[in-house]
């Protein structure tokens, strides 16, 4: 087989840009493994990354999707996999990678690649990966998350907002979950918040204070930047930590340094990924206590299943904040 069908970006631009076509087959790389693929998880950096807005960007034709669920088709000699392992896995566009899993292969990271249960789906594989390994390596490895301490979780019903609400009351948390609409509200209220506000028709700051008293935000996190942002920043308290995620509103905030300052406030980058090779163990180590959460069924990930060719029709939903979870395309 010299091509395979996938979703193409053939010049950065908007993801509406993207058409179902042929690619040439890749070749997998050093410490790479080429994947048979089965499930593909949607991210809003997929949206960044067809514009060029991403940290990195790929050289043109490329397939994006950044998580995958399949079956290996070749690794090195000496990897931890072997041909035909059910696996999930870090598609390698997220450094400049041409081939992402929205296409019937792709070509994943091996230190970001992990052996999925018998028991694990394709599809809860996919939605686990990403969501859950990044808010478990930001509440435990990067705050350090201590029982009773209240954490803010910034859109609170997307996939890894949800992730993290799940893992922080599982550490005896408590929990803020904010999101944009009623619907959001109602659907999170069975992973038992301790306190929900749509901060679309309620003020987040005079919300929590009236509650809680004067900053009383231990752990912020946060996936979207902009004025958001800066609203949790100020309710953190002395020796508060803010976990940076994302930027899905597209806005980079400056950091309020003099207020960091006086406050005793700790900014806390969060991107996982980065321990490919600095600490692959830990990831490896971590994935499988995810694996066992879900197995004892004390971790819920919420996902929807879709077909390949409605990628596209998903992928302008998450832009425009319609969906709730992941959403998880099958081919």
């Amino acid at each position: 087989m010299s091509e395979y069908k996938a979703w193409i970006q053939n010049e950065v631009g908007p993801f509406t840009n993207l058409k179902i076509g042929n690619m040439e087959m890749p070749r997998r790389g050093e410490k790479e493994v080429l994947i048979e693929t089965k499930a593909a998880t949607l991210n809003f950096a997929d949206l960044l990354l067809s514009g060029g807005m991403y940290q990195s960007n790929p050289q043109t034709p490329f397939v994006p999707g950044f998580e995958v669920a399949g079956i290996v088709k070749e690794c090195a000699e000496d990897s931890h996999l072997k041909v035909g392992d059910r696996v999930v896995g870090a598609c390698t566009v997220f450094r400049s990678g041409r081939y992402g899993s929205f296409g019937e292969f792709c070509i994943s990271s091996e230190n970001l690649t992990y052996k999925i249960p018998d028991e694990i789906s394709y599809e809860a594989a996919a939605s686990i990966l990403m969501a859950y390994l990044t808010s478990d390596f930001a509440l435990h490895r990067r705050a350090q998350i201590k029982e009773d301490e209240r954490v803010l979780v910034n859109a609170a019903a997307g996939g890894v907002g949800l992730a993290a609400i799940q893992l922080a009351k599982l550490s005896n948390a408590k929990v803020i979950a904010a999101v944009g609409s009623d619907e959001k509200a109602e659907f999170i209220k069975k992973y038992n918040p301790d306190l929900i506000i749509n901060y679309q028709k309620e003020n987040l700051k005079e919300v929590i204070e009236n509650k809680y008293g004067k900053r009383p935000i231990n752990i912020f996190y946060d996936q979207v930047g902009g004025e958001p942002y800066e609203e949790g920043l100020r309710l953190l308290s002395s020796e508060g930590r803010a976990l940076i995620v994302g930027f899905a509103s597209g806005n980079i905030p400056n950091q309020l340094l003099s207020y960091l300052l006086v406050k005793n406030i700790t900014l806390m980058g969060v991107f996982m990924i980065s321990f490919e090779d600095d600490d692959s163990a830990y990831l490896h180590s971590r994935m499988e206590s995810l694996f066992n959460l879900y197995l004892d069924k004390n971790i819920d990930p919420v996902y929807e299943i879709i077909p390949f060719e409605k990628i596209l029709d998903y992928l302008d939903l998450i832009g425009s904040r319609k969906t709730i979870g992941r959403i998880v395309a099958t081919i």
